[in-house]
């Protein structure tokens, strides 16, 4: 693999796509994810971190703080969707169409004032981003309160607040792998839930899809 120039020319780029993306790391692998995807060299799993994003401090200092990973985020992110928008795929259908996209972070961040280092800490209501992948784009779902406290309407079919392993259900049935699979084919059979038990049923956000 690390002598096929097929492999090789998936992690090269231009400058001007370097540019366009942000000229950043985090432009710099979604680039190299564009590549990927397009070359149908067999990955189908593709991870990229942004970084910091942890302002515990300074939040909104002038040209750092939260202002750059966003900057970074917008360019690369917007930009990666649409190149694989127009990209061709299979059966008249984009890349983008066959190419599920998700952008979600662990936690969101406390509202209201701001700490006594300037910062916010970490806050259990947080958003996903979904795209591509037979998603229907231009879809909000759910909404806080106006302060961004709590949760004020679910807005989905489930009825409640959407759970990290309703996400976790949504891109397993996204990429047809039925999310309620126990395997047991460990040494010892202790079984391995696709989806972890809850007190609540996980359920997949069917209506990002219609």
């Amino acid at each position: 693999m690390m002598y096929d120039p097929t492999i090789t020319a998936t992690f090269r780029f231009t400058t001007d796509d370097q540019i366009r993306y942000g000229n950043s790391q985090f432009g710099n692998s979604c680039i190299v994810a564009r590549n990927l995807v397009t070359a149908d060299l067999g990955t189908r799993y593709i991870m990229i971190t942004l970084g910091g994003w942890d302002n515990h401090q300074n939040i909104y200092q002038q040209n750092a703080g939260v202002y750059r990973p966003a900057r970074q985020l917008d360019a690369a992110l917007g930009n990666l969707i649409a190149d694989l928008a127009v990209i061709p795929g299979a059966n008249g259908q984009s890349k983008l169409d066959e190419t599920l996209i998700v952008a979600k972070g662990e936690f969101g961040r406390t509202v209201g004032p701001l700490t006594t280092q300037q910062g916010r800490d970490h806050y259990f209501v947080h958003t996903a981003f979904f795209a591509g992948g037979g998603v229907r784009g231009g879809k909000i779902i759910g909404e806080t309160t106006a302060d961004g406290r709590l949760i004020q309407s679910p807005g989905w079919s489930g009825e409640r607040a959407v759970t990290p392993e309703d996400i976790t259900a949504t891109i397993y049935s996204a990429l047809g792998i039925n999310y309620t699979t126990v395997r047991r084919d460990d040494p010892l059979g202790r079984g391995f839930e696709y989806v972890p038990s809850t007190d609540w049923q996980a359920f997949p956000l069917v209506d990002l899809f219609q």
